[in-house]
């Protein structure tokens, strides 16, 4: 049975022939029919963090580079200390108008210090305790400190300075200080008299941002690196960046060991830190705490701000300093370091009414009174007793919330009278009395500044 024509044609219509037709890209965009549509965005690169997992970002990046620098510099620095210690300390001092030691590694920490945060970072401007003034005044002595500078410099291959490039960079620490941007406070021996000694000092740098501690290095060459080894290796670096916790290093090794406050909830069984020198003031509120708070155990000794380093890493439960004037102001480049050093490490700093410090107005922390730094655990106890003797009624306690979180941001008010004190053991220093109404540079600071030096 042969095919019907018609029926072919209808296949034909069905099924065109194909013809072979070079292939040719059609941009979506040319075409009337096809709504434009863009490219999808590029994929983001994985990142992997150093010990982490990719995709998630590095860890540690907040303020890297300021402390990599401010440990830099603060390791310079304290080599240039020890350097002066055993070659010249006894023979090269320099004492000012009131009577306290100023020596030649005071300049020259400073100077090596201010250098490189100008290089490093030229528009953050410094917080420093000493000016060139005297150092400008004596050519033997300011030719003695360029030469451990230079020293120095050449040891991590960086250009020898002048002796003007010399007293510039001291002078470059004459800021004021201030609510609002960025600014280092620096200093460049923390307990003068320890440091003559051969005890303990500290070289102390901190950033502070929009009137807030963001990072703190605190170099403590004479401090033993492992607390239960007094005779083994000395010299250790401590480094707080806000957020991120408190570190140790030691001045031999790169390698940071984080550090926490007491864990101890039973005060009587941990120690309390103190200042070596007793003749500055009266310490009776100081013994009356003691008291209250049934201090047993053996106190730690020491000068500077290693006492905050000392507290951070647990080896005391707890630091005070005990006003004895109303109008003394503590100086923020005393506290700066080591309040952020001993809150990353899971402690609490407040003053004696309960109040952050505050280092928002100037050179000084003309808003607070005294010192409390504790244990998360410990402060409340203390803080109370401290508030007791002083019979300071209405001052601010830390809420158990901020206390757990080792920051004080939020307060309640209470009454010390009426609060029990479970015995605490406590770090104890007395404020000396040093009437100081207006601090505006490092002129009117450094008479004020040396006799608190411990």
């Amino acid at each position: 049975m042969s095919s019907s024509p018609t029926a072919g044609a209808s296949s034909d219509r069905r099924r065109p022939r194909r013809t072979a037709t070079p292939s040719k890209y059609v941009d979506p965009s040319d075409s009337e029919d096809i709504p434009f549509a863009p490219d999808l965005p590029p994929k983001r690169a994985r990142v992997r963090s150093a010990g982490g997992k990719p995709g998630r970002k590095p860890k540690n990046a907040y303020l890297k580079e300021e402390a990599a620098v401010a440990v830099d510099a603060v390791l310079r620095a304290s080599r240039l200390c020890q350097s002066v210690f055993n070659k010249l300390v006894k023979d090269e001092t320099l004492t000012k108008e009131d009577k306290s030691p100023v020596t030649v590694a005071d300049f020259g920490a400073q100077a090596i210090v201010n250098a490189l945060l100008e290089k490093h970072f030229p528009e953050d401007p410094i917080v420093g305790e000493e000016d060139s003034r005297d150092l400008r005044a004596d050519p033997a002595m300011r030719e003695r400190v360029l030469q451990l500078v230079n020293s120095v410099q050449k040891d991590n291959e960086s250009p020898e300075m002048s002796a003007e490039e010399l007293c510039r960079s001291i002078d470059l620490g004459n800021f004021v200080g201030g609510p609002t941007g960025r600014f280092w406070t620096l200093d460049p021996i923390d307990g003068t008299k320890g440091f003559l000694r051969g005890e303990q000092y500290a070289v102390c740098l901190a950033l502070v941002v929009d009137g807030q501690v963001e990072l703190g290095v605190i170099g403590c060459p004479n401090l033993p690196v492992d607390w239960d080894y007094p005779k083994g290796d000395k010299g250790a670096i401590f480094v707080a960046t806000r957020g991120q916790g408190a570190f140790q290093r030691s001045f031999t090794s790169d390698k940071l060991n984080k550090i926490k406050t007491t864990s101890s909830k039973a005060a009587r069984n941990t120690v309390f830190c103190e200042s070596v020198e007793s003749g500055h003031s009266s310490q009776t509120e100081a013994a009356q705490i003691a008291e209250l708070l049934e201090m047993t155990n053996e106190s730690i000794r020491m000068d500077s701000q290693c006492k905050y380093g000392v507290v951070a890493r647990g080896n005391a439960g707890i630091y005070l300093r005990i006003p004895v004037s109303d109008t003394y102001e503590e100086k923020i480049w005393d506290h700066a370091g080591g309040s952020l050093l001993v809150q990353e490490a899971g402690g609490i700093v407040t003053d004696v009414d309960g109040k952050p410090l505050d280092f928002s107005v100037g050179r000084t922390l003309k808003n607070n009174k005294g010192v409390v730094a504790a244990g998360s655990k410990l402060h409340a106890e203390v803080l109370s007793a401290v508030q007791k003797v002083l019979g300071r009624k209405n001052a601010i306690a830390p809420s158990s919330e901020s206390a757990e979180n080792g920051d004080v941001k939020q307060h309640e008010i209470a009454s010390a009278t009426e609060m029990e004190v479970p015995p605490v053991p406590v770090t104890l220093e007395v404020a000396n009395v040093v009437d100081s109404n207006q601090v505006n540079g490092p002129s009117d600071v450094n008479g004020q500044a040396e006799e608190m030096k411990e």
